[in-house]
């Protein structure tokens, strides 16, 4: 999606809002991830996986039939109403079927789809952009969905739910997203020209957002099963771990999704060309979470890698910053392959950090906390670099307006190394060891 982006903007007439066709969707899976959990455990994964499957597809068809920005927008919120249920489901279901012995194997083939899937999605996005159409990356969903549905149907057998009855927070969820769409709305349209930050619009927002998030902590301190019990909060770790993880998606999308762009606006490259940058990145990701885990598991110590993460990302992204028409592919990918191995530093210990600060009985629902702050990152720095670079684009030149986006990561990285430095190093426990190891995949709830 993000390789096919400048194309899309283009085809729809409307290239200065299509950071919110990867801020829906976020959004929207970010919250349905917290809530499809439970509703698996009261009502059967199976069912829940399959409902999943179906509204992921509704979703793509019609993102696929669009007719304009607006609508793809709305569509992709739809899809990641899907897509969230198939994240939370997905790990749970293989722990109903596999016994704990043999999970490593199976988890083990669950992490090769996932870096196939991370390598092959900017290739395909960029291909299908230039040689079909960014439609297709919708209609490919199609033919793949229908089939795992039937499969499911045909060959999943899965245990009956321990429990018909339950509670859902849906208040709670009703709240969360409330809150934070207002806050991307506000920070994305405020200080513009067309609403001032005194606007009466820009300060309604700012109100709702407000009283949303009293209105949440009020909730989730009362509910039966909150989406995310206060008391995770009361560790300084899970508190650090949960900011990293945010200021870490955050960087992550500004390069996923506006690297491909100023290729395609700034060097004129081809959205295939484009999409072949964003794979070293992916690589270098994926390369430090797996050197990282077999480390931290041995020495039972994480506390240096975030540290050694905040450098190289926030070093990487200032050489990017200065990148113009004639920067060399070789100048671009090697700080890309370097940002993304610090992204993947902090990926790594900010999540087993956050388990391990929390007891076992909040494992699940902490994972999935952790998560949500993953999404919310992503979501909130597609938006707000999103209007940093509408605003430099309306204003200045191309090659000023991506300087500005690439150098503003740099603090935010800078943030993340205090709080890396701030961060008590917790023993971790033997599960979680094993976590950092690749043996156990924690499911989230």
């Amino acid at each position: 999606m993000a390789t096919a982006l400048p194309t899309i903007g283009l085809d729809l007439g409307d290239l200065s809002g299509t950071s919110w066709v990867a801020t829906a969707y976020l959004l929207t899976s970010a919250i349905t991830t917290l809530i499809f959990g439970k509703l698996g455990d009261m009502y059967g994964r199976k069912r829940i996986f399959q409902v999943s499957i179906a509204i992921f597809l509704v979703g793509s068809v019609l993102s696929g039939m669009a007719g304009s920005l607006l609508w793809l927008v709305l569509f992709r919120a739809l899809q990641g109403v899907g897509g969230g249920g198939l994240n939370s489901l997905v790990m749970a279901i293989i722990g109903d079927v596999i016994p704990p012995r043999e999970r490593s194997k199976y988890q083990a083939t669950l992490g090769i789809v996932a870096t196939l899937a991370l390598i092959a999605g900017p290739f395909l996005g960029g291909l299908f952009a230039e040689h079909l159409s960014w439609r297709w990356i919708f209609y490919i969903n199609l033919p793949i969905g229908v089939a795992a549905f039937l499969i499911v149907g045909a060959r999943l057998q899965l245990p009956r739910p321990t429990r018909s009855t339950g509670r859902i927070d849906y208040t709670g969820g009703l709240l969360a997203t409330v809150f934070t769409a207002a806050v991307l709305l506000f920070t994305n349209w405020g200080g513009t020209d067309e609403h001032p930050w005194g606007s009466p619009l820009v300060l309604t927002l700012i109100a709702v957002s407000v009283v949303a998030l009293v209105a949440y902590l009020l909730v989730e301190r009362r509910a039966a099963e909150p989406i995310t019990p206060l008391r995770l909060f009361r560790s300084s770790v899970f508190n650090i771990s949960s900011l990293q993880f945010l200021i870490a998606s955050m960087v992550l999308f500004v390069a996923m999704l506006y690297v491909p762009m100023f290729l395609q606006l700034v060097q004129h490259r081809s959205a295939f060309e484009a999409g072949l940058f964003v794979i070293p990145m992916l690589v270098g990701l994926v390369a430090a979470t797996a050197v990282a885990g077999p480390f931290i598991s041995k020495t039972g110590r994480y506390k240096l890698y975030p540290v050694i993460g905040a450098v190289l990302t926030g070093t990487s992204m200032w050489v990017l910053s200065s990148s113009d028409a004639g920067t060399s592919a070789l100048s671009m990918i090697v700080p890309l392959v370097f940002a993304g191995a610090g992204i993947g530093l902090f990926v790594q210990v900010a999540l087993l950090a956050g388990q391990n600060a929390a007891e076992y009985r909040d494992l699940g629902v902490a994972t999935g906390a952790l998560n949500f702050f993953k999404s919310i990152g992503g979501a909130f720095g597609a938006a707000l670099f999103g209007a940093v670079l509408t605003h430099g684009l309306t204003t200045g030149s191309a090659p000023a307006a991506f300087h500005t986006v690439f150098l503003l990561t740099v603090p935010f990285m800078a943030v993340s190394l205090v709080l890396a430095l701030a961060m008590q190093e917790k023993p971790l426990s033997d599960q979680m060891k094993e976590v950092a190891e690749g043996k156990v995949e924690v499911a989230e709830y």
